[in-house]
């Protein structure tokens, strides 16, 4: 009897190479059209006019991705974008060759461990810290597996670990207040700096973290009282054999302390540096004045450069700069040679290259479709339909799209690509900002990775302890939908607060 072929879903480039020949195909279907733009190069609403479309070919198609990464007089190149993706995995890399992050979190757990409200909510804010500075997705599995052995000794069952890794780190993804694989590519694709938005971000990150640290915390301590309650509860003993730690360092060195600080100290600074102070407040000038006084001393001025850039107007280059002195310095705190942390660097960075090279094949489809000149004809669609929509209405219902689109596309800059170029101009035509339109796309992203089978960290997870995914949905289909509202509530605020 022949084995029955189990569906694969096709990997990321090839759904959007066949987007990329989707959209060739509609310049041959499509109208051209052509709005009028304002000062800052954005479309304005009701300006829509009739051209001839262009219509693209195979060698178009071809060309697109070149193009998108290195650019043309029309649409700017994703280059900087993808080194950035590469310098985060060479600091990651690093991070994770010092071990300083895993001994740290083991030492909280450790010593919280009579106390699980306190433990949970450290936990949970931790995680939540990892996914909003660097999208913590695919190696839930490893933080979990560090968490549990103190989780069952304290009574409770291995979904309370789960939600603490999977809620924790999904909740600070769909903040994502630096997190260069979501907010990053968005912002970079909709044009706008990652500093717009953050913020509220920021605020939103807060709100997510507790409301989740209260739900883990609720659903522990009915396990606590009621452990038979537990959709686990008949391999619990299983469970306390299994998972034992075996973890030998439990304190960090002086070297890795220094290297923990320097972790901390990147993404402080990454944070300071896109926050646009003076937009803020036009009084807030400070990093203005102080980069002025640098430059203007006659040697220091010269021997740092005349073209510092102050912080708070940092985009992708100074990030990028920031990330390879850090990745470089860690390495010289640690004592490693120059070739053992280049070669460090350069395994990092080798890592994150196949998603590096999705963010120019996707801005392929924004070159195929300006090219073509059917962008403004679909957004004049969109126009007359979702963009006719209040504000208030407007991000609901992107929201509900981003939660399908998500759900087939789980990856952050997967989606990103493929959807804001077209998202990003239909908010502004909506009256809301492209901020709003990236806060959007990453409350659906990481509400979606909590429950759907299409997410890596869900599926890996609760392998990894032999939980089933239905019984992971049993547990927490209340708290999910409880997430849901909130996400629902901080994008109303959100329209109130950028707009």
């Amino acid at each position: 009897m022949a084995t029955k072929k189990k569906f694969k879903s096709p990997n990321t480039y090839v759904i959007i190479f066949f987007v990329l020949l989707i959209v060739a195909v509609l310049t041959w279907i499509v109208p051209g059209g052509h709005y009028q733009l304002n000062d800052a190069g954005q479309a304005l609403a009701g300006t829509y006019s009739p051209i001839k479309a262009n219509r693209q070919g195979l060698w178009d198609v071809l060309m697109a991705p070149i193009i998108g990464m290195v650019g043309n007089a029309q649409i700017s190149g994703a280059i900087t974008i993808s080194l950035n993706v590469m310098l985060f995995g060479s600091f990651l890399e690093m991070m994770d060759e010092v071990g300083a992050i895993n001994i740290a979190l083991k030492g909280v757990a450790v010593k919280y461990q009579h106390n699980y409200f306190v433990l949970i909510t450290l936990l949970t804010f931790i995680m939540g810290l990892f996914g909003t500075v660097q999208g913590a997705y695919e190696e839930g599995f490893v933080y979990l597996l560090m968490f549990l052995p103190v989780i069952l000794a304290l009574g409770l069952d291995t979904i309370v670990a789960l939600m603490i890794v999977i809620f924790g780190s999904q909740a600070g993804c769909a903040a994502s207040i630096v997190n260069p694989f979501s907010t990053g590519i968005a912002s970079g694709i909709a044009g706008i700096s990652p500093g717009e938005g953050i913020i509220l971000r920021t605020a939103i990150f807060i709100v997510l973290l507790s409301a989740v640290s209260l739900m883990i915390c609720r659903y522990a301590k009915q396990i606590k009282e009621h452990p038979e309650k537990s959709v686990q509860f008949y391999r619990r003993q299983q469970d306390i054999s299994e998972f034992t730690s075996t973890e030998e360092q439990t304190n960090l060195n002086k070297r890795q302390k220094k290297v923990l600080f320097i972790f901390i100290l990147t993404f402080t600074i990454m944070i300071v540096s896109l926050v646009p102070w003076t937009s803020l407040n036009a009084n807030w000038t400070f990093f203005d004045r102080a980069t002025d006084w640098i430059t203007q001393v006659p040697f220091l001025g010269t021997l740092i450069g005349s073209d510092l850039v102050p912080l708070g107007q940092w985009y992708f280059n100074e990030i990028n700069g920031l990330l390879i002195v850090m990745t470089i310095l860690s390495g010289f705190i640690m004592g490693y040679s120059i070739d053992r942390s280049i070669t460090i660097f350069i395994k990092g960075a080798a890592s994150l290259v196949s998603t590096a090279f999705i963010v120019p094949l996707a801005r392929g489809i924004q070159v195929l479709m300006t090219s073509g000149n059917i962008t403004a004809t679909v957004l004049n669609a969109c126009e007359k339909t979702l963009g006719s929509l209040s504000p208030l209405l407007f991000v609901i219902a992107c929201f509900l799209v981003y939660l399908l689109l998500a759900a087939f596309i789980p990856s952050s800059t997967g989606l990103a690509a493929a959807t804001m170029s077209i998202m990003a101009p239909l908010a502004v035509f909506a009256g809301v900002t492209e901020a709003n339109m990236v806060i959007i796309y990453n409350l659906a992203l990481g509400l979606v990775k909590i429950f759907a089978p299409t997410s890596i960290i869900v599926m890996t997870c609760t392998q990894a302890v032999h939980v089933d995914y239905g019984s992971w949905l049993k547990a927490t289909w209340s708290y999910i939908a409880l997430f849901f509202f909130v996400c629902c509530g901080l994008l109303l605020v959100s329209v109130l607060f950028l707009t």
